[in-house]
């Protein structure tokens, strides 16, 4: 097991250095930085000696040492719109992020599973699902063909503006968390949905299923134990959409004016304040490849021939 670790924190090195090469690239692809990072009608002195501070006027190579070996200590330039070191504000930001993505994955897992469970329990009965079983997918594929914005224009306007039952902005208590965390889920149950819900089809047909049903065990004793079974593709895809998500946030945050990393990442493009951009990328990026390797180790952990297949002997 902990070479199968270690081969996985060697493999996230990598892509952590791999993503933040290019976002440096990026940054310097138009030319010296200090010139967009400059106020408009700022003069040459003045573009030159914000090159000097900021250490743009060096050779690149120079440069790329410095800005990675500042990126992973997260010394950044100082906000352009807020004066104050970037990553603080990232960071002051970053409880609201993390509360609506995470409430937005519970909310997603609990009705992916509901949806799989429910739809796939009729294979138990040794038949197809009936088309009764079969609506809670039709949802879930109408709700993948829905852009993520007018989900949440369609729910501010009905419980915000129609009803009024709720909040369409801003963090002022759980009830303003509801719209913005159900828009969010919206975005992840359907992938999560039918990959549990085909996983867990084929487990409740393999043959130690009906061993099991004809030893007299429960059905839902049974069911349990194919949804354990099921649960390697599904984490695969929880993954990947738990990344996905922290970059849905940037669309979600600017629709219900929920104060977070998603929705400072446009102020900071808004304003031209790249410095503020560049925390808010890194973050990003590290967050991404911190969820996908503790999706990796969880391989590990729900089925050992991973980690075995991969040197962990």
């Amino acid at each position: 097991m902990l070479r199968f670790v270690i081969r996985r924190l060697g493999l996230t090195l990598v892509a952590v250095w791999g993503a933040l090469s290019a976002v440096f690239l990026v940054l310097h692809s138009s030319g010296n930085p200090a010139v967009m990072m400059a106020p408009v009608g700022a003069s040459e002195d003045q573009i030159a000696a914000l090159s000097r501070a900021l250490g743009y006027d060096r050779p690149l190579a120079e440069q790329y040492v410095t800005f990675f070996g500042d990126a992973l200590r997260g010394q950044f330039p100082d906000s352009l719109t807020f004066q104050q070191p970037a990553l603080t504000v990232v960071t002051d930001r970053l409880p609201a992020t993390l509360t609506l993505a995470g409430t937005a994955l519970l909310l997603a897992c609990a009705a992916a599973a509901a949806v799989g469970l429910w739809s796939g329990a009729g294979v138990l009965r040794g038949r197809r699902p009936r088309a009764g079983r079969e609506w809670p997918m039709g949802l879930v594929f109408l709700a993948q063909s829905v852009p993520g914005f007018f989900i949440g224009v369609l729910l501010v306007w009905v419980f915000g503006v129609q009803l009024q039952w709720l909040p369409t902005s801003g963090a002022s208590g759980a009830g303003a968390l509801v719209l913005p965390a159900i828009t969010l889920a919206c975005g992840v149950v359907p992938p999560l949905a039918r990959v549990f819900r085909n996983s867990l089809t084929g487990e409740l047909a393999r043959p130690y299923t009906r061993t099991g049903l004809a030893l007299g065990m429960k059905r839902g004793r049974v069911l349990r134990h194919a949804a354990y079974g099921s649960m390697l593709p599904t984490v695969t895809v929880l993954g990947l959409e738990a990344g996905a998500l922290l970059g849905g946030t940037v669309i979600v945050e600017n629709v219900f004016s929920w104060p977070g990393v998603g929705q400072l990442v446009i102020t900071a493009l808004q304003n031209e304040d790249y410095p503020l951009v560049l925390a808010d990328l890194t973050f990003l990026i590290t967050a991404f490849v911190v969820v996908n390797l503790v999706v990796d180790l969880l391989y590990g952990v729900l089925d050992p021939r991973v980690r075995h297949s991969n040197g962990g002997h």
